[in-house]
């Protein structure tokens, strides 16, 4: 008992280091936000939602990039030598990132109209279910990014599911084979014995497995990390300094499926929203009564045109962070390339590759009346996604940290549409000093002076962000 108090202590000073409560607390408020603003019948639809798919996952990556930072800094290699049994580690993990979910459910669900007594046990089922899983898949890579490129495909039908029985697009009984629908039924109706079993069952497996996982995991890994790091200098011959920076681009995209999963994100996405919208209308309407054609416009913006160069600029700032880890920015730092090449490198690609998904992801998605009229919209998002990348490298000390504030700067493309839709007009005033509030402007309104606007903060703000990252990066 004194050692698994220890854990908890030591976990959760951990977590405070690196702000996770705080990330917490900051979408807890946009979200109680949010469910505030909306219309009752909307809030009620959209409730159960926030909480399956946010909620209830909130700590999902977090404990991946703890228990990779750990492993990376030899504290798991320390764990087999002290009293201290994995089921303790991982129990003091689950625990406190489960609380701040179940924390955070408590005035969301009260925001959306929802019975208390019915959400909470769905979350907290929820939650230690996806925290098992990532930390069983977590043991086998070597980085986050590596993680984040594998673990979407075991945990995206572990959302989907329940997604599709919440908004009725698949309202199939089948679909509870998937035992996260269990859990976001119960978030909604309430308890359920059978659906309970089921996930203890399933989380009674996703322990095992990460406990076999675990045990056969950490071996060797200072082996593995040095190879890496000495692969990239041994396998680095660049002609010139863009060649050199495309070449590692390459073999990390390679060796990770990097690059697999950013195209294919962005279009799988826009194929949900064409193939799920218009039933997901028709359902809200013969249940609910309530027509949700009107606000197709904010799905478009939050999901698609604001959505998009958010996920591209993440994975940018975790390519620098991994750069960071491996000392291949140490190498870059001292050779031709240099720190500003390296960094604008890094901002015209993600900037580039927001472009290309956005071109492609808007016509698919079905919810733009036409492509060229907005194209100036487009333009300014793609732009904006540097600012993610940019900010990450200049605030964050390490990969964890970094996971910490792309969730709080992921924030604000999120929530700016629903804001400047619902809000009154005087609360508008504050919001114009954000890039993205024109990016949303433009796209509803095409006109030349909110894309002028646009244009000059979103400038301003990356200049900014790019010297203090060059600071960060030690080339400034």
């Amino acid at each position: 008992m004194n050692r698994l108090r220890g854990a908890l202590v030591l976990e959760w000073t951990v977590e405070w280091r690196y702000r996770v409560p705080v990330v917490a607390l900051a979408m807890t408020a946009v979200w109680t936000l949010a469910l505030s603003a909306m219309p009752a019948s909307v809030a009620r639809v959209a409730g159960p939602v926030v909480l399956t798919i946010d909620t209830a996952t909130f700590g999902s990556f977090f404990i991946a990039a703890l228990v990779l930072f750990e492993r990376g800094e030899g504290a798991l290699a320390a764990l087999t030598v002290t009293p201290l049994r994995f089921g303790e580690y991982l129990g003091a993990k689950i625990a406190c990132l489960t609380g701040l979910s179940v924390v955070s459910a408590v005035p969301v669900t009260l925001a959306a109209g929802m019975n208390l007594v019915a959400a909470l046990p769905g979350v907290t089922l929820m939650a230690v279910l996806f925290l098992a899983l990532n930390a069983a898949i977590a043991v086998r890579h070597r980085s986050l990014t590596g993680f984040l490129t594998v673990a979407p495909l075991p945990l995206a039908p572990l959302i989907a599911a329940p997604l599709a029985h919440l908004t009725g697009v698949g309202d199939h009984p089948l679909l509870f084979i998937v035992p996260t629908t269990g859990a976001a039924e119960i978030i909604r109706a309430g308890l359920d014995p059978v659906m309970i079993g089921y996930l203890l069952a399933a989380i009674a497996g996703a322990l095992w497995l990460a406990r076999r996982r675990f045990a056969s995991g950490t071996a060797g890994t200072d082996r593995v990390r040095t190879s890496r790091i000495h692969g990239h200098r041994t396998r680095w011959r660049p002609h010139g300094w863009l060649a050199a920076l495309a070449g590692i681009d390459r073999r990390t995209s390679v060796r990770s499926a990097l690059v697999t999963v950013v195209l294919a994100g962005p279009v799988l996405l826009a194929i949900a929203l064409r193939l799920g919208y218009p039933p997901l209308v028709a359902y809200v309407h013969a249940r609910f009564g309530f027509d949700v054609t009107p606000y197709q416009p904010i799905l478009l913006a939050a999901l698609v045109v604001l959505h998009v160069p958010l996920i591209i600029g993440m994975v940018g700032a975790l390519l620098v962070l991994d750069d960071l880890d491996d000392r291949t920015v140490l190498v870059l730092r001292v050779s031709p390339v240099g720190a500003p090449r390296y960094l604008a490198y890094r901002a015209i690609a993600v900037a580039a590759v927001a472009m290309l998904m956005l071109v492609v992801a808007v016509p698919v998605s079905g919810l733009a009346p036409s492509l060229p009229g907005i194209l100036p919209a487009l333009a300014l998002a793609a732009a904006q996604a540097p600012l993610i990348t940019l900010a990450t490298t200049a605030i964050a000390a390490n990969k964890v940290e970094g996971l910490a504030w792309l969730k709080i700067l992921g924030l604000l493309p999120t929530g700016i549409a629903p804001a400047m839709w619902w809000l009154p007009g005087p609360v508008h005033r504050p919001l114009r000093a954000l890039p993205h509030y024109w990016t949303v402007d433009t796209l509803w309104h095409p006109n030349l002076t909110g894309l002028l606007i646009g244009t000059g903060l979103t400038t301003l703000a990356a200049t900014l962000m790019a010297r203090q990252a060059l600071r960060r990066l030690g080339g400034g």
